[in-house]
């Protein structure tokens, strides 16, 4: 049987590589989430996983208001990004990985029997909400992804019950896998976000938001049932119009069945929105 050995989350944040590269030592949480960043591979790496299955939105890149599946499963043999529009705006670093399509065709045929319909992709990029996470956690691109998308850009949105549903599903399939290999699942998103518009400068007089203390308390406590209360959609745009991309880390929640995680860290600034890192060590055997 396989094993999940680790459960990361991270933010994706497209600004921080540039911000590492020219400004590490502006505001000390600027250092402090570089250094998460590599705690973050350093932990992945004592985990020694054989597959990562890799949870994250499409920020409109592929997939667009019209046609914005729920969840969706990549099984083309290789991802690729971020997009080139993505790589000319940021001081991203293009990415690679070989696709588990074994993992992937499993994911894609146990959900009916563990509730979820994914959607599933041949053709597709990964942008940077795949790319940037994975550049920090594994910049030797030699470990094999599952790629999963969600949608958290395009209303309806699912709701944060049907996050942590479908992180309990992924988590019951991977356990259930007839191989033993060592999967690690990693997620990215971010706490209160604002895109466009005056929201975005929230944070030069308000660095910590009221909704990324709360959230962060709920999800220290491991208390599933209140994340998912207070990730409701009215709450989730009322602390910035792209606050529901912290559903990801409600599907991570999920995944670990709702263990308090092993470490969770914020760090906020006032150049950008804040970065946050939450993992559950030794996931396979319940230890932390």
């Amino acid at each position: 049987m396989a094993q999940v050995v680790q459960i990361i989350g991270v933010t994706h944040n497209p600004v921080l590589p540039g911000i590492f590269q020219d400004h590490l030592d502006a505001e000390p949480a600027i250092r402090e989430a570089y250094d998460n960043f590599a705690l973050m591979r350093q932990k992945l790496a004592q985990a020694r996983p054989d597959v990562l299955v890799v949870v994250a939105g499409d920020h409109l890149n592929q997939w667009f208001m019209d046609n914005m599946p729920a969840f969706v499963v990549g099984k083309a043999p290789v991802a690729r990004g971020p997009f080139p529009h993505e790589l000319r705006a940021h001081k991203l670093s293009a990415y690679q990985a070989r696709v588990d399509v074994e993992v992937a065709q499993t994911l894609l045929r146990e959900g009916y029997a563990n509730g979820v319909d994914f959607s599933y992709s041949d053709e597709f990029q990964i942008d940077h909400a795949f790319t940037m996470p994975l550049s920090f956690l594994r910049p030797e691109m030699d470990l094999p992804i599952v790629p999963v998308w969600t949608n958290v850009m395009a209303p309806p949105i699912p709701p944060a019950r049907r996050f942590y549903d479908v992180g309990q599903a992924i988590r019951g399939i991977v356990d259930a896998l007839p191989s033993d290999q060592r999967v690690a699942i990693v997620a990215s998103g971010h706490m209160a976000n604002s895109v466009g518009g005056p929201g975005m400068l929230r944070i030069r007089t308000d660095p910590v938001p009221e909704f990324d203390v709360t959230m962060k308390a709920l999800l220290t406590e491991g208390d599933a049932e209140a994340v998912i209360r207070e990730a409701s959609w009215e709450r989730l745009l009322a602390a910035g119009n792209g606050t529901a991309g912290f559903l990801d880390f409600v599907l991570l929640l999920g995944a670990a069945r709702g263990r308090r995680p092993s470490y969770v860290d914020l760090n906020s600034t006032r150049m950008t929105t804040a970065s946050f890192f939450l993992t559950w060590d030794g996931a396979e055997d319940g230890t932390r």
